[in-house]
């Protein structure tokens, strides 16, 4: 608006100059051609100028012949001899404008000189016109005022008009913000609005954001229950341990097995928390050793409850699983079927074609069939007198659904409960 305004007053200025100045081309050109020379001076002519038209309300011009020296030989009716423009060094045939001031008022003038010849002399005379720029000056202030009210208007509608657009136009964002706030408050889950097809895909992506946000937070908050449900074993075992003056070694073997055993669950439970499914790069392992020190482990914490533990295991078995899932999964099944079992705990880990099957059962009290779903909950205990936390088969759950795996749970047939784990090799 600035540019257009300052050129359109800038394009009316130079119309309105150059108009006036064409104007007053044309009268002294018709003043010189009614002004003669003769051998005695000016000839003698009416004292109006020649064009009277121009005489208007806008246009008050004034004649003037004078010598090079400034002496007025003629002048218009009416012109006063101060509106002669100040004196100016001219040469022959060129028009030369300038303006000035008088009384406060401003003027324009136009003045040429002519070298006349008569009998081998030359008489120079310089022809002025000259015109009041009051007028014009004031007409060039309506204009501009006129021009730059309309462009301040304009602008002003411009301005709100865009507010308005811009307010409409940015009203999903808005809402994004909004919805983002009730996420961050709890007064919502995710993102539910409907956006503009150029919204969606970034309402999209924080839906996901936030989502992968939640998993991160409940993967780290189990991670924290796992890793103190893994740790109570070893704790058990040292806590269980009798040390014995005579055989100190084996005392001390027990303990540091317990305290290596410690270590690996802390470093084992903090790899999980950071990753939701198992690595491509997990290697094949040996079931038959593992699932031995799970026993031997499982002795020595429940030392003083006679079980008798029944092991069927395929000869030189093996499976591609990381061996802290795999000790996870076994020593929650054993350490809860010898918390439940009346004195026998029974082992069978086989593999059939392309199929591993783990299964575990306890000849306890069982549990009610409609409670089977339920125990599998985070937190969720058979027995709430009973010690334990309620995480451990759901730990169980978690990494055979990793793995791709099934669970189920049955009667046993030796009186407490089974559990099945299947997994496609």
């Amino acid at each position: 608006m600035l540019l257009t305004g300052y050129t359109l007053n800038k394009a009316f200025y130079t119309s309105a100059h150059s108009a006036l100045e064409e104007r007053l081309t044309a009268q002294i050109y018709l003043l010189m051609a009614n002004r003669e020379l003769s051998t005695v001076g000016l000839l003698a002519a009416p004292r109006e100028l020649p064009i009277s038209f121009l005489n208007t309300a806008h246009s008050r011009l004034s004649g003037f012949i004078t010598r090079s020296d400034g002496e007025i030989l003629w002048k218009s009716s009416g012109s006063l001899d101060k509106l002669v423009p100040p004196p100016k060094a001219i040469t022959h045939g060129k028009k030369v404008f300038q303006q000035f001031e008088v009384d406060g008022n401003t003027y324009i003038s136009l003045s040429i000189a002519i070298i006349w010849d008569t009998q081998h002399q030359q008489f120079p005379l310089i022809y002025h016109i000259t015109d009041d720029l009051s007028d014009l000056n004031q007409m060039l202030a309506t204009y501009q005022h006129n021009l730059w009210s309309n462009l301040i208007i304009m602008a002003i509608t411009l301005l709100i008009t865009l507010l308005i657009i811009l307010r409409w136009g940015l009203k999903p964002l808005r809402d994004v913000e909004n919805e983002i706030k009730a996420v961050e408050q709890g007064h919502q889950e995710h993102l539910n609005k409907s956006y503009p097809d150029e919204l969606t895909p970034l309402t999209q992506n924080i839906n996901q954001l936030i989502q992968f946000e939640r998993q991160q937070q409940l993967r780290y908050r189990n991670a924290l229950g796992d890793l103190a449900h893994s740790l109570k074993t070893p704790l058990a075992i040292i806590k269980g341990q009798n040390f014995n003056s005579n055989k100190p070694e084996k005392y001390f073997d027990s303990i540091n097995d317990a305290v290596q055993r410690m270590n690996s669950i802390v470093e084992y439970q903090l790899q999980r928390a950071t990753t939701a499914s198992p690595s491509p790069h997990i290697q094949y392992i040996q079931l038959t050793p593992i699932i031995e020190s799970m026993l031997d482990s499982m002795k020595k914490i429940y030392h003083d409850k006679p079980i008798q533990f029944k092991l069927n295991i395929t000869k030189g078995l093996q499976f591609k699983i990381d061996e802290g899932d795999f000790m996870e999964i076994l020593g929650n099944l054993l350490d809860n079927a010898c918390k439940w079992c009346n004195d026998t705990v029974t082992v069978m880990v086989t593999s059939e074609r392309n199929s591993l099957h783990i299964s575990i059962a306890d000849n306890g009290p069982g549990i009610a069939l409609d409670r089977i779903d339920d125990i599998t909950g985070r937190g969720v205990r058979a027995d709430q007198m009973t010690p334990g936390h309620g995480v451990g088969l759901a730990i169980v759950q978690d990494i055979v659904n990793v793995y791709g795996g099934t669970i189920q749970f049955s009667a046993a047939k030796i009186g407490g409960l089974e559990v099945n784990i299947h997994f496609e090799l």
